[in-house]
Order: C-alpha cells, then sequence, then structure tokens
C-alpha cells in the first residue's frame, strides 16, 4: 500500500508541476494578446479560451498535491474543543467524508466523460475542444485525492498535526 501511495505523491507532484507552467503558459497568452491589441495588430481569437481551459485544468490537477501536503483550508477549533479519543473518530469520519465525496464526483465526471466520448461532443469556442478532455482534469483530480485521503484514513499520515502559525503561507 506504502509503494501505491508513493505512486500517488509522485504523480501528484507532477500534476502541480505541470499546473505551475500551464500558468505561466496562460501569463505569457495573456501578456501576448494584450500587447497585440495594444500595438494594433489583430488579438489572438484563442487566448480567452485557452486561457479558460488552463483554469480549469488549474483548478483540479494540484488538488491531490494539495491534499497530500496539507494545502487546503480546515478548521480545528471544534477538533481542539474534543477529548482526544472523539478528535481521532471526527479525523476518521473527515477523511471518509472526503473520500466518498472525491469517488462520488469523479464517478459522475468519468460518466460524463464516457458519455461524451461515446457521442463524440466537443466544447466548442474558438476551437473545438473534445468535450471528454474538459473532464479529465476533474477525472484525475477528485479520484487521485480519493486516493490522498485514504492515505489519512489508513493512517499512514494525519492532516491535524500542523502547527497553522508555522506554515502559514504554504
Amino acid at each position: 500500500m506504502k509503494a501505491l501511495f508513493d505512486l500517488s505523491g509522485g504523480l501528484s507532484a507532477a500534476l502541480a508541476g505541470i499546473v505551475r507552467v500551464l500558468i505561466a503558459l496562460m501569463i505569457i497568452i495573456v501578456i501576448s494578446d494584450v500587447a497585440m491589441r495594444n500595438l494594433g495588430f489583430r488579438p489572438l481569437s484563442w487566448a480567452i479560451s485557452v486561457s479558460e481551459y488552463i483554469l480549469m485544468y488549474s483548478a483540479f490537477l494540484p488538488m491531490p498535491w494539495l491534499v497530500r501536503t496539507k494545502g487546503h483550508v480546515f478548521v480545528e477549533f471544534l477538533r481542539n474543543a474534543m477529548p482526544s479519543g472523539a478528535r481521532n473518530v471526527l479525523e476518521k469520519i473527515v477523511y471518509l467524508t472526503c473520500i466518498i465525496l472525491c469517488l462520488y464526483l469523479g464517478s459522475i465526471a468519468l460518466t460524463s466523460a464516457l458519455d461524451a466520448l461515446a457521442t463524440g461532443d466537443y466544447e466548442t469556442r474558438t476551437f473545438d475542444m473534445p468535450k471528454w478532455a474538459v473532464f479529465l482534469p476533474m477525472i484525475i483530480g477528485f479520484f487521485l485525492s480519493a486516493l490522498e485521503w485514504l492515505r489519512y484514513l489508513l493512517g499512514f499520515d494525519t492532516l491535524y498535526n500542523l502547527n497553522p502559525l508555522e506554515v502559514e503561507g504554504l
């Protein structure tokens, strides 16, 4: 199981790295589009659509990395007010809830992608993009996030061993 979680962690880090590159690319595209407009040239007609897709990919692909690195926002005041045994139970409930939500949303995205693949649907904007590609980052993000939450549930790590003052600005 540890090997699976190590693989998931490596893949999550790689996806986060890809998103960093995509965001840099989006910045270059937006600057180029604005420069073209201001210099009197024809703007890049595809720039807005590409930027929108990059933003969508940027929302879902780094999700598992954020789970692994404890980068999501969470509130501990209720948990800290509980006795130790109740804290452990609440922690497991949180992990299980996150797993269920990720698997549910991932399955919806997978079903939608398979349907789009079967029907050959395209997302039509300034260029055509296969609709399954719109759902792909959701599938990857939710299923890998579920795996990361499972890592917490099985006790390989805990989400709650951070001092918020030490990791501010992670």
